[in-house]
């Protein structure tokens, strides 16, 4: 299956991380949702990629800082910032790009996903932040089973004792260093590839005829349009 992943949901069309925006990109006809995850000051999981309110909704303070009731009064309705659980009751055959964006989520995520069926066999997890690889290092010693892909934004491979550490199933470079850090060599190594976040149509169709086998995009209406020959058999 090429991953067509969806980078925060929809959010050319809605507000990023939020249940229409997810909604928005599965009715599309993307196969895998990315969104990232955060804890609030009581313990909840919570789905926002900024470490503040600021951007989004307005709200000058840290989302840790907040409860998640604190946190939902941003927004009205299905406007607000969403919970993992809402999120895994509302897709429950869909496959997750999961960004841990601290590690003090990373141990409640696993149980809430394990807690939903088969959640946790169709997550992918990934930390792309300072200290993330360390985090998945401890993630893969913690869940032996985990599906753990690799951000990369370096213009060299990744090194031996790094993969053999984390033991990633997928390999997540930027477009920019796909070559300099071995795209082909780790495709050829069992890696399933996918680059981005991309959103010019133009770079979505370079990678795409690159050879991967997944992109992470923003624009979701253009990376289906090109991905619909492979959907499609041909």
């Amino acid at each position: 299956m090429f991953l067509t992943i969806a980078h925060r949901g929809d959010p050319l069309a809605h507000r990023e991380n939020t249940m229409p925006a997810f909604r928005s990109a599965a009715a599309k006809g993307a196969n895998t949702l990315e969104f990232d995850l955060r804890l609030t000051r009581d313990g909840r999981i919570a789905l926002l990629h900024d470490a503040r309110l600021d951007r989004l909704w307005g709200v000058p303070a840290a989302i840790a800082d907040l409860t998640l009731d604190e946190v939902r009064a941003a927004g009205a309705d299905d406007q607000q910032v969403p919970t993992l659980d809402e999120l895994l009751v509302a897709f429950p055959e869909t496959t997750f790009l999961v960004d841990l964006k601290t590690d003090d989520v990373i141990e409640p995520a696993v149980r809430e996903l394990r807690r939903h069926g088969d959640a946790f066999d169709r997550a992918i997890f990934v930390a792309a932040r300072q200290g993330g690889r360390e985090a998945l290092v401890r993630l893969r010693t913690a869940e032996p089973d985990a599906l753990i892909g690799l951000d990369w934004t370096e213009p060299v491979p990744p090194s031996e004792d790094l993969l053999d550490a984390m033991r990633p199933q997928y390999f997540g470079p930027r477009w920019r260093v796909a070559d300099a850090c071995g795209v082909p060599a780790m495709r050829e190594r069992g890696y399933r590839v996918w680059v981005g976040p991309l959103a010019a149509e133009a770079d979505l169709a370079a990678a795409y005829a690159y050879g991967v086998d997944g992109i992470v995009s923003d624009d979701i209406d253009a990376l289906l349009r090109l991905a619909a020959p492979v959907a499609a058999g041909e």
